[in-house]
């Protein structure tokens, strides 16, 4: 499928606008999806040194701070992580809020189109790795437990919320991906 005719579709599919809800513990990521002969997700592997979801495959993001939109902290969060420009992203809409089941924040997931093999500059604070999957790998790959569906990738878990945001988005692309 050619690249607008790819984004034109899957706007229909996703929400117009992202919102957070009032009185929570709000947060937004970027759901990072490029395109070349296959359509390919990014995810980032946090850093264990960090104090929440350590080691986690994730999407990059984060809490809102002051009033930003889902938006904007979509997009400080993948600047302060990978240093992807909010000029280098086609935003194609957004998807239903997740809540996490540890920390109790409520995340707006914020699909975006961002070329494939992105120099990205990652903030090793942070970030201990970054993944560009072919999503059709994704679909070969899921599986489900107690907690829930989960994905496996050349020895990485996708869980949680991550998982269940990633479960949204393919549920909505599998009419479009054949």
């Amino acid at each position: 499928m050619k690249k607008e005719n790819f984004t034109s579709v899957v706007k229909k599919v996703l929400e117009k606008e992202g919102k957070y809800i009032s009185g929570k513990r709000n947060a937004a990521v970027l759901v990072p999806l490029s395109i070349d002969k296959a359509l390919y997700i990014t995810f980032i592997k946090r850093s264990k040194n960090l104090q929440f979801h350590r080691g986690e495959v994730a999407f990059p993001g984060g809490l809102r701070k002051n009033n930003e939109s889902p938006l904007e902290t979509a997009f400080r969060e993948a600047w302060e992580e990978l240093r992807i420009r909010k000029e280098n992203v086609e935003v194609l809409g957004f998807l239903p809020p997740t809540e996490t089941r540890t920390t109790n924040i409520y995340i707006v997931p914020v699909v975006g189109l961002i070329p494939l093999n992105y120099p990205f500059k990652l903030n090793k604070k942070e970030i201990e790795k970054v993944m560009q999957i072919p999503i059709k790998e994704l679909y070969k790959n899921v599986y489900e437990d107690f907690y829930g569906k989960y994905y496996l990738h050349d020895g990485y878990k996708i869980w949680g919320a991550t998982a269940r945001i990633l479960t949204t988005l393919l549920n909505k692309l599998k009419t479009i991906i054949k």
